[in-house]
């Protein structure tokens, strides 16, 4: 037995994702999880800022170098695995620096979210909720969550997918994703299973193939969580990712039609902004530790030279880079 505080992890694999680490880092700081991050092969400033960030305490990081033909999210997990972060938390959550956690119980935090759902189980499995680009034609220094509002209907085929909280992940070989697989124990329909957001238990687990990462349509709920998913972001954004292989399955997947699939708009969601005071400030205590300010500013200028470079032109013309680099020095 011990007294410690019930510890949420949540860990993600990125590369070159910096101008969008604050808003992402501060979100998850916000609702009570540590953090773990897994870079790769980065070619902008993030190394620099999530060094500052481990400096002042907030998270642990580290790189890895992805074997030939090993896709990047792979190469990411086992290194977590073997991280000693990973063996001291209670409940671990693997997602991207696009997808934000949104609970509809409890106070907004994970620990009140369980206190509310309850713990009589392995894991928590949360839909995606996948936003679309919302008009958004070009890149614009901002938050990620406050700049998307518009998505489709929840029951489509786009919001299948999970992302499960799961319970002390060193008894599972394998993690993925979506959810862990390879448990070192038997699926039932006591304490070993997962469940929805609702409570209600995945039962492909039990007969199925492993790992389940999506359910049917009509299993889709968003009544008390969604994750949400901005996968798409500005359109100019998506075009940066078009013909480039995912990071899990090595695929060519961002094609003409992905982009058309997910970029529905039909209707507002503000779910996100019922978090809207607790974020501001933890958000602002981020901006105020030492060098984040400044590289974060550096990031979002790495981010439009990037995207110059695939339009064929130089930053140094664009008002967005122009602007972050008086920001950075600014600050």
């Amino acid at each position: 037995m011990t007294d410690r505080p019930e510890r949420f992890l949540v860990f993600a694999g990125m590369r070159d994702e910096g101008a969008f680490l604050v808003e992402w880092i501060s979100w998850y700081r916000m609702m009570g999880f540590e953090i773990l991050v897994g870079v790769n092969d980065c070619t902008d400033r993030s190394p620099a800022l999530l060094d500052a960030f481990a400096r002042a305490g907030w998270l642990q990081w580290f790189e890895h170098r992805p074997p030939a033909g090993t896709p990047p999210k792979q190469s990411a997990h086992r290194h977590a695995q073997r991280h000693p972060a990973t063996a001291d938390t209670d409940w671990l959550l693997i997602c991207d620096v696009d997808e934000f956690l949104v609970l509809h119980r409890g106070d907004g935090g994970i620990g009140a979210y369980l206190d509310d759902l309850g713990r009589d189980h392995l894991g928590v499995a949360f839909h995606w909720q996948c936003f679309g680009t919302g008009g958004w034609r070009r890149y614009q220094p901002g938050l990620v969550h406050r700049q998307f509002r518009r998505r489709g209907m929840s029951r489509r085929p786009a919001n299948v997918m999970v992302k499960t909280l799961f319970r002390t992940p060193r008894r599972f070989g394998r993690w993925s994703d979506h959810m862990p697989w390879e448990f070192d124990g038997t699926w039932d329909r006591g304490a070993n299973r997962i469940v929805d957001s609702e409570g209600r238990m995945i039962e492909e687990l039990l007969h199925g193939p492993h790992p389940v990462r999506y359910t049917d349509v009509e299993q889709v709920t968003h009544r008390y969580a969604q994750m949400n998913h901005y996968m798409l972001r500005s359109a100019e954004q998506f075009e940066l990712k078009r013909g480039t292989l995912s990071a899990t399955a090595a695929k060519d997947r961002y094609t003409q039609s992905f982009f058309e699939a997910r970029d529905r708009n039909g209707r507002r969601d503000l779910a996100a902004l019922a978090h809207a005071r607790a974020f501001d400030r933890v958000h602002a205590q981020a901006m105020a530790l030492p060098d984040v300010a400044r590289l974060h500013h550096l990031c979002c200028a790495d981010l439009v030279a990037r995207l110059c470079a695939h339009q064929g032109r130089a930053p140094q013309g664009d008002p967005r880079w122009q602007a972050a680099m008086a920001a950075a020095e600014a600050a």
